[in-house]
Formats: structure tokens, C-alpha cells, sequence
């Protein structure tokens, strides 16, 4: 009877410990994962959240590769977790809205417009991965904003217009200062066959 009560007592602690490491495990795995959303969010002035309901593996795939030709990556996001990162990041900015549903995050690239413009031609195309928002700057964007960013040109397109719009004054005063040369010859030689005429 003593060593019954005795192996009783014995498996009702290790169960005890058992149970309270596996809740020091998960709460360590938990706290791993925070840390790692603070990160993606600290490194990157850009964010975009979408909802990513009906997208598929292959859909997956073909839009992360999509993302990492131009340095940028899609990560699903535990709504609780990503709350206490955002708390922690973002200090003045409530992204509660945008954490409810399934929720991911595109983060990277040098260029939100054409990241922004991936998810964009995605979600026409697919049906899937709607943009609920973003933040840029450390400011919140609605998606609305988001779809206007999304249809910018790119920033090689933006500097290309503006190398042409820086020169085309060049251009012109290089055409009207060359004009003079040729015209004076030209009144010159006029001159000149109105003299060998008389």
C-alpha cells in the first residue's frame, strides 16, 4: 500500500514538471517568435499586410519568388504574437485592425512601389492576398494608399523622367545657340551673292 502511494506521489510530480517545463518550452518558442516579428518589423521602413484566405501552396511560392526577385518576402503572422512586436516597434501606432483575420506581411525591398504593385497584379490575378494596409515610415497606410502606391512608377521609370526633364532645356538652348552660327553664315553668304551680283 506504501509503495502505491508512494509511485502515486512520484508520477504526480513528474506529471507536474512535465507539464510546467512543456509550459516554460512553449512560453521560450513564443517568446523566439515575438523577437523574430520585432525583427522583420525593425528592419524594414516598409510593411504591407494582407489577408492571405484562399492562397494556395503554389500560389504561395509563386508570389514569394515574385517578392524575392526584388528582395522582399511574405510571412504569415500569429495575430497575438505579431500585437506584442507591434507594441514593442511601433509604440504609437494601433495596428489592431490590421492583425485580425488571417493576416501576413510583405517586408523588404528597396522599392514599396513595385513591391506594393506584386501584391497588387497577385491579388488581381488570383484572387487571394488582400492588402488590409501598411505602415511606412513608422506611419500607418490605409489600403487605399497602398493600391496608390502600388501605381507609381517604378523608381527607374521616375528617373528616367527626370534626367529627360532636366534635359530638355539643355537641349533647347543647345539648338537655339547653334542656330546663330548658322544663321549669321547664312545672312553672310547672302551678303556675299548680293555683292557678286552688283
Amino acid at each position: 500500500m506504501f509503495e502505491s502511494a508512494l509511485y502515486g506521489s512520484i508520477y504526480f510530480f513528474s506529471y507536474i514538471l512535465l507539464k510546467i517545463s512543456g509550459v516554460v518550452v512553449v512560453k521560450k518558442e513564443k517568446k523566439d517568435k515575438v523577437e523574430a516579428i520585432k525583427k522583420l518589423f525593425d528592419a524594414h521602413d516598409g510593411l504591407i499586410f494582407t489577408d492571405h484566405t484562399g492562397l494556395s501552396v503554389e500560389g504561395s511560392v509563386m508570389v514569394r519568388d515574385k517578392l524575392a526577385e526584388n528582395d522582399a518576402c511574405l510571412k504569415i503572422l500569429k495575430n497575438t504574437l505579431a500585437l506584442i512586436a507591434a507594441k514593442d516597434v511601433f509604440k504609437d501606432l494601433d495596428l489592431a485592425d490590421m492583425l485580425k483575420g488571417p493576416t501576413s506581411v510583405v517586408a523588404g525591398g528597396e522599392e514599396l512601389a513595385e513591391v506594393a504593385k506584386i501584391i497588387k497584379d497577385f491579388a488581381k490575378d488570383h484572387g487571394t492576398l488582400e492588402v488590409k494596409g501598411g505602415i511606412l515610415e513608422s506611419k500607418i497606410l490605409s489600403a487605399e494608399n497602398v493600391k496608390k502606391i502600388a501605381d507609381l512608377p517604378s523608381r527607374e521609370a521616375l528617373l528616367t523622367n527626370l534626367a529627360v526633364s532636366l534635359n530638355a532645356p539643355m537641349v533647347k538652348l543647345v539648338t537655339a545657340l547653334s542656330g546663330v552660327p548658322r544663321n549669321l553664315v547664312m545672312v553672310l553668304e547672302a551678303i556675299k551673292q548680293e555683292k557678286e551680283k552688283n
